[in-house]
């Protein structure tokens, strides 16, 4: 950004921040349920022939009226995705929380407007029409898009317009999934730069508005309730029965690892594949479609196809049991995955890490349960765990993963499973692919981008932890020779300027460098490095105190070279 754009941008206090982050949170609220009902008209029309817009994810899709035709369902519904990424905006494609935080990374936190609108439609009409993906990527992209709209508007900068990024991706996940405690995590780990209450504060209001807003329209009932799930168990199990959620963590750490690199392993295939977007993408759901069809004729429902959440309840209610069944699930609902985002489709990669960790977590739990009966290992909680481990450690976001579950199910009985499970996943998963589901995919453009809190680490440097301590002086008229380090050039008692390091042949007037400004040693190297961006120098000399100006009390010089190793570590940290 040049120093012409920074001259523009308008910086607001805090208290018009949360009047904004209150905007993003209505937008927010408003859009989840807007694309809650958009899911919900695509859907019944496609596989039931009713123009209706209810549906509830939680319960099996009737048999439906087209017979083997149905097949047929999710290639109408790659049609049109197809030609809404290729038309409008081909940052919809895929799951589209890299995409916001690419923006907030590499392109100052600018999304265009239409990304939000074209990514609702395409990934309505995805989940719609039987794709196997989830809700949270859209959302986080309409709520992230008119946050950076808003910022955009106003000239607000970077760092401000990240806040309302995140607070519109919080508030979208708080809303869709009736989970404020996960929606707010999210925007913590894994969008804002930093966490100071400057951020925190507005985030906060955007998702207490959008999460209203939702219970209002969607109700207020958590995402997979019933009564089982709500009953406090107060008595202290065996420690044998939390042993075994090691050994299952680690299973979910091979399963994340699997899942993560399966999608851009089939997204690499596809892209290798002769012909253009429409003929991959209603190649791989004519796929999906024969799948879900040969579900529904074999075993009386669809299981695989959409969010999915039909099949978790039926997990959690343990009536799906049968652990053939749950093996053959876990495998097509990997596979319709693959195809779906590979090919090309749009949507979030939540529903899918849900149900293949509740599907693994019931089948390690029953047969826990079939070699050691008594122990007190209930197949439900290894589904639950399973569930919080497959979000934690497939995103990076892992508290994220273990409130969202807990707030999704309301059973408290579970809080130990999942954090040895969600912990011990998500270590496996770090280990064998240090990209995330979010961040590989950036890695894979050469783009670093920080996974969980890391980014905020560089917050505790300052300028002193910076700065170079070795420096010369020359006075104004002297000759400069070439040296190693920085020359600062004085006049009596006053700053001349600065000479770089290995500059030399004439006098130090004409050299120095004017292009400075004058930093406290323990000013914050990102509070610092702003400074020296907005003001376009292109050196900090750091004093003993904020009112040192003299030659003598410069304790030190932040230059060029410091500047850009200061990006590295922080690009290291991430």
């Amino acid at each position: 950004m040049n120093t012409m754009t920074k001259s523009l941008e308008h910086s607001r206090d805090l208290p018009f921040m949360c009047l904004l982050a209150f905007a993003v949170g209505i937008i927010a609220g408003l859009g989840a349920w807007s694309f809650r009902m958009l899911i919900g008209l695509v859907h019944n029309i496609l596989f039931l022939g009713k123009f209706q817009f209810y549906y509830d994810a939680n319960i099996h899709t009737a048999g439906n009226p087209w017979g083997p035709w149905v097949i047929l369902v999710p290639v109408i519904g790659a049609l049109v995705v197809a030609w809404l990424v290729k038309t409008f905006a081909p940052e919809a494609k895929g799951h589209g929380v890299p995409e916001v935080m690419d923006a907030i990374y590499y392109n100052d936190s600018k999304i265009r407007p239409i990304v939000g609108l074209i990514k609702a439609v395409a990934s309505a009409v995805c989940i719609g029409s039987g794709g196997s993906v989830g809700r949270e990527g859209p959302i986080i992209q309409i709520g992230a898009s008119f946050g950076s709209t808003l910022g955009q508007m106003l000239r607000l900068p970077a760092r401000q317009s990240v806040t309302l990024i995140a607070a519109g991706a919080a508030g979208g996940i708080a809303a869709t999934f009736n989970a404020p405690l996960g929606g707010l995590a999210f925007g913590i780990e894994l969008l804002l730069v930093s966490i100071n209450a400057r951020n925190i504060l507005p985030v906060t209001i955007a998702t207490v508005t959008a999460s209203y807003i939702g219970r209002a329209l969607l109700g207020v009932e958590p995402s997979f309730y019933f009564s089982p799930l709500t009953e406090l168990d107060l008595h202290l199990n065996s420690p044998w029965s939390l042993l075994f959620f090691v050994p299952f963590g680690i299973i979910m750490g091979l399963v994340t690892t699997l899942f993560v690199r399966g999608i851009y392993w089939a997204e690499d295939r596809f892209d290798a594949m002769p012909g253009n977007i429409y003929t991959r993408h209603m190649s791989a759901m004519l796929g999906v479609g024969v799948m879900i069809w040969l579900v529904m004729r074999f075993t009386g429902y669809y299981y695989v196809q959409g969010v999915g959440y039909a099949t978790i309840m039926d997990i959690l209610k343990s009536v799906l049991t049968d652990p053939w069944l749950l093996i053959m699930l876990f495998s097509l609902k990997f596979i319709a995955t693959c195809l779906t985002l590979g090919s090309g489709g749009s949507g979030g990669v939540f529903s899918p890490s849900l149900f293949m960790g509740a599907t693994m977590g019931a089948l390690v739990g029953h047969l826990i349960e079939y070699l050691f009966p008594g122990i007190g290992a209930h197949p439900v909680a290894f589904a639950i765990a399973g569930m919080a481990a497959g979000v934690g450690a497939s995103t990076g976001a892992i508290m994220t993963g273990a409130v969202m579950i807990l707030e999704m199910t309301q059973d408290s009985n579970v809080v130990l499973p999942i954090m040895i499970t969600a912990s011990f996943a998500y270590g496996i998963r770090k280990w064998l692919s240090p990209g995330s589901i979010y961040t590989l995919k950036l890695l894979r453009r050469g783009h670093i981008v920080p996974e969980g809190l890391q980014s905020a680490m560089s917050e505790s440097r300052m300028a002193r932890d910076a700065m170079v301590k070795g420096y010369s002086i020359l006075e104004v008229d002297a000759d400069v020779t070439p040296s190693e380090v920085p020359t600062l050039v004085i006049s009596g008692d006053s700053i001349v300027g600065v000479i770089p390091p290995h500059t030399g042949g004439s006098t130090a007037q004409a050299l120095a460098v004017d292009q400075y400004i004058m930093t406290p040693e323990k000013n914050p190297i990102n509070d610092l490095l702003r400074q020296m961006d907005s003001t376009g120098s292109r050196f900090a000399l750091v004093t003993g105190t904020q009112e040192s100006t003299r030659p003598h009390e410069i304790i030190g010089i932040v230059t060029e070279r410091e500047v850009a190793a200061c990006a590295m570590d922080e690009a290291k940290l991430r």
